[in-house]
């Protein structure tokens, strides 16, 4: 009877187990989904007469109010507004990033298909690299290099082809890697002064930086211009690929690995050229796929050489 019992209970912890195991995998699917609709649903709102920088100034404001009630109510907010000067400084500097990040990348999906501009932007995690050796002295890791140059030659296909006007936009790509540059400086700032605030308050206050500064932009940019019909793609941005997408991946990571979301992410531009192509009809031209399938290969071999390099680490450290 004794067995019995430890048995029984032996299963109900391992399915208990299994259960939100199956969990974690369907929130961290659900977080790549969100956060693929995000190319195609600025391709939508800018075809329905919105301007990029419009686009992104909404999804920032509409994001920031939507967490405001919760960070203020926790006390998060006010945690993060008390903050040294210095990781409130960063904090801006990573909301300004996140303004140039956001108005050229989306500014690229008017010029480059949503595959070609996602997986571009997607190259952010070099970047992070090479700014991090110049500002922080933290050399790639060589486990990294390999998985960094197949990125890299994918990134010169897809100019090359750009180059002769009929496979995408070199104009197009230029911007989308731009917004892979400030995209990682945004997140080096970001790491600098997340250290000791609240995810929500600090999410709440840099998204709003983040929405003023495109306010400040949009000047120079054709001043805000939105339509009636756009307003939908906008608020879907913001409740599906921001809070449902990257601020739950957030969340995520206070139970998954690191490594687990760097791998899902890697999903976004094949999500988002699948979206693309239920919404739009848009196709890729077969040499910018190849292109944009050796950028995401040398993607997923930089991420996985980075998990290898950080195993060895540790490995040392223990010894």
């Amino acid at each position: 009877m004794g067995y019995c019992m430890r048995l029984l209970r032996f299963q109900t912890v391992l399915q208990g187990k299994m259960m939100m195991k199956t969990n974690k995998t369907l929130l961290v699917f659900l977080a790549v989904v969100g956060v693929s609709v995000a190319g195609p649903m600025v391709k939508w709102s800018l075809a329905c007469g919105a301007s990029p920088v419009t686009v992104a100034f909404g999804r920032m404001l509409l994001s920031a109010l939507l967490l405001l009630i919760p960070a203020v109510r926790s006390g998060e907010l006010a945690a993060v507004l008390k903050a040294p000067k210095r990781q409130l400084g960063l904090a801006c500097a990573a909301g300004l990033l996140l303004a140039l990040h956001y108005a050229s990348w989306m500014t690229s999906l008017s010029f480059a298909s949503t595959f070609v501009s996602t997986a571009l932007v997607c190259t952010q995690p070099l970047f992070v690299a090479a700014l991090s050796g110049v500002l922080l002295h933290e050399p790639i890791k060589r486990e990294s290099v390999p998985g960094a140059v197949v990125a890299i030659v994918g990134a010169a296909l897809i100019g090359l082809l750009s180059m002769t006007g009929e496979h995408g936009s070199l104009f197009g790509d230029a911007l989308a890697l731009i917004g892979a540059a400030f995209i990682a400086g945004h997140w080096l700032c970001g790491r600098a002064a997340r250290r000791d605030l609240p995810a929500i308050g600090y999410m709440t206050f840099v998204y709003g930086v983040t929405a003023l500064c495109l306010l400040l932009i949009s000047p120079f940019t054709g001043g805000i211009v939105v339509t009636p019909a756009s307003m939908g793609g906008i608020v879907v941005l913001a409740v599906v690929c921001t809070l449902g997408g990257h601020a739950l991946m957030t969340y995520l990571l206070g139970f998954v690995s690191a490594d687990v979301v760097s791998f899902a992410l890697l999903g976004e531009p094949i999500g988002a050229a699948i979206w693309a192509m239920i919404l739009f009809g848009e196709k890729v031209t077969l040499p910018l796929t190849i292109g944009g399938i050796t950028v995401v290969a040398g993607l997923m071999m930089y991420t996985w050489g980075q998990m290898a390099a950080a195993k060895r680490e540790n490995a040392q450290n223990n010894t």
